[in-house]
């Protein structure tokens, strides 16, 4: 076992206790990690200290999470235009870095560059929440993914933290011959995948695998299919609000409560002025990295829509309540009024339709919904594409046009991931978001 490794699990004991810290330790926690983080942007990044001089902002006046609204939001397309030579800190060591690549959903990808040291904190956040809600360290957890997980560790020869790797081009037929197969304790995928899993094994032989819990991630988990899922496999599923460059975000603690990770990032909730949101009102999320010297994150835009909420949980817990995620800025429709649906609505209409196995809506430039629709077998479509036109007709008052398509498969592109809503209409329609 490599000194390294010893080293990095060192930090187990401070990522543990964090969790349990009161809110003010855990403000006077951020605020002196955002200070570190902006002195070393500001000294080491060439794209910080141009943003920061430019501004007139001294590293120094920025000394509490209220003092981020000074610094301007960063997209990826601005980390894009300075990659590599104006993002990275100065000095990185690209040998003892982990590079790695996003998934590109939002049309563009990212290498995203991590040190080790950092990339163990992440993993040790994620055990973080495994250990909470129950898991083992000799349980076998079962990854539904495109390529299989990339770190292994000494323990594993020793058959504890086994994984198993369940190939996602397979199709659920075969998956589910897998699973049945391997029987482990925990599955981990995407909730689309879970879904089709479910649908495939049936209650019957769901009920009969004995799982401890499912864990979803890096799609939309919606009320129906955790409700489906929970029913199928008679346990719970946990969801984890995760990305590449910040790895845990957020995360769902024994009572399935998302917590924003705190000793990790400073999320704020913003409307499309760039004002921050109180509690309970929805906007845009953006984040902000405390750890990652190498390529850091300060106020970053990740493209989703949630609420935060003032909500104490039974856990026990302080860190900040993530009550939903809502969906991506495009996956909000937009009415001719410019108004905007939210996701979830459209979601609700079609996924609870029984003889609907998967399927997609895309808004179309000119605002009209082609609904794409893979039935279940031995099914009249006509019948579901009258079902969906009628819901859809009702939910928008006639105002959009609806084309309802039959398709055997629905393109999950190079990642895997499945998005049932998208819109091509031009972000600059879109009004307000719709309570």
């Amino acid at each position: 076992m490599s000194i390294r490794y010893l080293q990095h699990l060192c930090q187990w004991p401070v990522v543990f206790r964090n969790q349990w810290k009161t809110r003010g330790e855990l403000a006077a926690m951020q605020d002196r990690a955002l200070k570190r983080l902006i002195a070393h942007a500001w000294a080491a990044v060439p794209y910080y200290r141009r943003l920061l001089d430019s501004a007139g902002i001294r590293p120094s006046e920025i000394a509490t999470a209220h003092d981020l609204r000074h610094i301007p939001v960063l997209t990826k397309d601005m980390i894009l235009a300075n990659y590599p030579d104006g993002i990275l800190a100065s000095g990185v060591n690209r040998d003892e870095c982990s590079p790695r690549m996003t998934s590109g959903s939002s049309g563009r990808k990212l290498e995203v560059v991590l040190d080790h040291k950092v990339a163990a904190l992440y993993r040790l956040m994620q055990f973080r929440q495994l250990i909470d809600i129950g898991y083992k360290p000799w349980d076998k957890m079962a990854y539904v993914r495109y390529s299989p997980p990339v770190t292994n560790i000494m323990l594993q020869k020793i058959n504890l933290f086994r994984r198993s790797f369940i190939p996602l081009e397979w199709g659920p037929e075969r998956q589910a011959e897998e699973v049945l197969r391997t029987r482990p304790q925990i599955i981990n995928a995407y909730p689309s995948v879970l879904y089709l899993l479910a649908k495939t094994i049936g209650k019957d032989g769901g009920g009969h695998l004995g799982l401890k819990f499912l864990m979803s991630n890096s799609e939309l988990l919606t009320a129906h299919v955790r409700k489906y899922l929970e029913e199928v496999f008679r346990c719970k599923v946990y969801d984890d609000y995760s990305c590449l460059e910040f790895s845990a975000i957020a995360f769902e603690c024994r009572m399935q409560n998302l917590h924003v990770a705190a000793d990790n990032v400073i999320l704020e909730v913003l409307d499309e002025n760039g004002n921050r949101l109180p509690a309970g009102e929805p906007g845009r999320i953006i984040v902000t990295s405390l750890n990652n010297y190498s390529m850091p994150y300060i106020r970053y835009e990740i493209g989703d829509v949630g609420t935060l909420s003032e909500e104490r949980c039974p856990c026990g817990r302080h860190f900040p309540v993530l009550k939903g995620i809502v969906g991506r800025c495009d996956d909000f429709l937009v009415m001719p009024s410019g108004a905007l649906i939210d996701p979830q609505t459209v979601v609700f209409q079609i996924e609870t339709i029984p003889e609907v196995r998967e399927f997609r809506v895309v808004q179309q430039k000119d605002r009209s919904l082609t609904v794409s629709i893979v039935p279940e077998r031995a099914v009249e479509f006509r019948t579901i594409r009258e079902e969906i036109g009628l819901k859809l007709n009702v939910l928008f008052d006639g105002a959009l046009p609806i084309e309802v398509i039959e398709t055997r498969v629905l393109d999950r592109g190079s990642t895997g991931k499945h998005r049932s809503i998208f819109s091509r209409t031009s972000r600059e329609n879109q009004a307000s978001v719709a309570r």
